[in-house]
């Protein structure tokens, strides 16, 4: 038995390219930067994902870049040959994805900044009494 599961999350790196073959399938495909390790030692990978069909066509609104975005999906080799030399390429067959979700509604949107909360005074020492106290 083998299992083949990717998932990735990071930001995209360009909005997503929609491509019509000759049959009139549509492909859609996107980088994902994943960033692993820290310090001296973080490394920044980008994954090529692509989708198919209608769903492809409906999500390439959403999928722009520097979206924050999770797929899920199959790892898929591709491998062609152009003037006598052989490439590779590793790919994940998005399955699922997850998309920012704008606030306060279940429409999908480009993601927002976070509200900051106001900072709150520190009491100060005047503020107490003994009396405050429990024990």
């Amino acid at each position: 038995m083998s299992v083949n599961v990717l998932v990735v999350a990071g930001n995209v790196g360009a909005d997503m390219e929609i491509r019509v073959t000759p049959a009139g399938k549509s492909i859609g495909k996107f980088n994902i930067a994943s960033t692993s390790g820290w310090g001296d030692n973080k490394k920044t990978s980008w994954i090529t994902c692509k989708m198919f069909n209608d769903r492809a066509e409906k999500l390439a609104p959403f999928i722009k870049k520097g979206v924050l975005l999770t797929v899920t999906g199959s790892i898929d080799v591709e491998e062609w040959e152009k003037e006598g030399v052989k490439y590779k390429q590793v790919c994940c067959i998005v399955n699922d994805i997850q998309l920012p979700r704008s606030e306060g509604a279940n429409s999908l949107a480009a993601p927002q900044a976070a509200p900051q909360a106001a900072p709150q005074a520190a009491p100060q020492a005047s503020d107490f009494d003994d009396s405050d106290i429990p024990f």
